[in-house]
């Protein structure tokens, strides 16, 4: 009988695409929000609360973003089978950030749009509303991070193999990630229901 033949890992990358396509989405974030800042800087100065974390959401990305082409430039995107244990190390190191600081900019963003929608109702319903959402985003981010941040003992178990260390278990963490996920969708439908 005939062996199924398989053909030889390419080593190729699919993490420079990733970054092809993150650049200039980035890139044009960044110029909307220096836009948008500029416009409530000049002629008069008028920052509010969701210019303030609009900014946090923004640093927030851009250390996501730093991190995520460190990944890449030490070989993230590639097969496993081509990237060394010190850059799989590095790698993860960066991931971890990229999960940490990439919450914050979610985070924040959800939050600046809710301090705006803040600035245009009068009801107070939708007041209560909005700063309920604004309170569960702050309190999500918290506890999410708390996950985060136990989730291995030791903290650095997350990328590498260490005596004794102990890791949450990947289901339990996929079960937290969708209940963030759908509280935060929850909470925006809410929210866009205004």
């Amino acid at each position: 009988m005939d062996q199924p033949t398989h053909s030889p890992l390419v080593d190729d990358s699919t993490g420079p695409k990733s970054l092809y396509i993150l650049t200039p989405i980035f890139a044009l974030g960044i110029l909307f929000y220096i836009l948008r800042i500029y416009t409530r800087v000049i002629p008069t100065y008028r920052l509010d609360a969701s210019d303030h974390a609009s900014t946090i959401a923004v640093l927030a990305s851009a250390v996501t973003y730093t991190l995520f082409a460190v990944a890449v430039a030490n070989g993230f995107g590639r097969h496993s089978v081509y990237v060394t244990p010190d850059s799989s190390v590095k790698i993860l190191q960066c991931l971890y950030g990229v999960i940490i600081t990439g919450l914050w900019a979610s985070v924040f963003a959800r939050i600046s749009v809710a301090c705006m929608l803040l600035e245009f109702t009068a009801s107070a319903t939708w007041r209560v509303i909005l700063w309920i959402s604004i309170i569960f985003q702050a309190a999500s981010l918290i506890s999410t991070e708390v996950v985060e941040l136990v989730q291995c003992q030791p903290i650095h178990a997350f990328w590498e193999k260490v005596p004794g260390g102990k890791c949450f278990s990947p289901p339990v963490m996929w079960t937290l990630g969708y209940v963030f996920t759908g509280k935060s969708r929850e909470e925006k439908a809410l929210v866009s229901a205004h």
